[in-house]
């Protein structure tokens, strides 16, 4: 086989492990604390995703943002959505974390209620900067299941989160961050933690036009 040959096979396979679909994207808008994710995409009817949220074990939805700044740098935030669903109780638990380190948790008692919440989400994932420039931002999200051996690992998220909502804390995500500085970076780090050597089950791109900061 001729090297270009080789090379497209290469491609072809690559393209194959991750699906990268066409599907609505997300929304991006400004708050006080930097630009916030909002409409969240259209993903929970998929049908690879649907069956994954029905086995029981935890799906974790990572956003990772990457804005530009002068000379092109990169100015990156994220966020992360872990779903599971409760096979005794027969309800959905749903725990979010945000740029800042926030973490939250709602149950829902069906997968439309869900899907509700999922629509009107509104989440910060990338902090203010005055050094962004108008480029667009670029979005990607990676939907990522657990099998069962990992189920233990993702069942952590949960229960720091309850026990953090329970106690009144900021939530699961900013007492780890503490454990480990207060930095941005160590938080992001944190976020980005479930996606690092576990294989997408769907993976989605989108460049969006930066808003219009709203005037002072």
């Amino acid at each position: 086989m001729r090297p270009p040959a080789r090379c497209a096979l290469l491609l072809m396979l690559l393209l194959l492990a991750v699906p990268l679909r066409a599907v609505q994207a997300p929304s991006i808008e400004w708050s006080g604390g930097g630009l916030l994710l909002a409409r969240l995409p259209p993903v929970l009817n998929e049908p690879e995703v649907r069956k994954q949220l029905g086995t029981g074990l935890t799906t974790s939805f990572v956003f990772q943002l990457t804005a530009r700044g002068p000379a092109n740098a990169k100015i990156r935030g994220g966020a992360r959505v872990d779903i599971r669903y409760e096979l005794w109780d027969e309800v959905y638990l749903v725990t979010w974390a945000d740029v800042h380190g926030r973490a939250g948790r709602r149950t829902f008692p069906s997968f439309e209620r869900l899907a509700e919440w999922w629509r009107d989400a509104r989440i910060m994932a990338l902090p203010a900067s005055s050094a962004m420039t108008a480029k667009p931002v670029e979005i990607r999200l990676r939907i990522i299941p657990f099998s069962q051996s990992e189920q233990l690992d993702a069942q952590r998220w949960f229960s720091q989160a309850l026990s953090a909502e329970k106690s009144g804390t900021a939530g699961a995500l900013n007492e780890a961050a503490e454990d480990r500085s207060e930095s941005f970076g160590q938080v992001l780090n944190l976020l980005m933690a479930t996606s690092i050597g576990r294989p997408a089950l769907l993976e989605y791109q989108w460049k969006i036009p930066l808003p219009a900061r709203p005037k002072k």
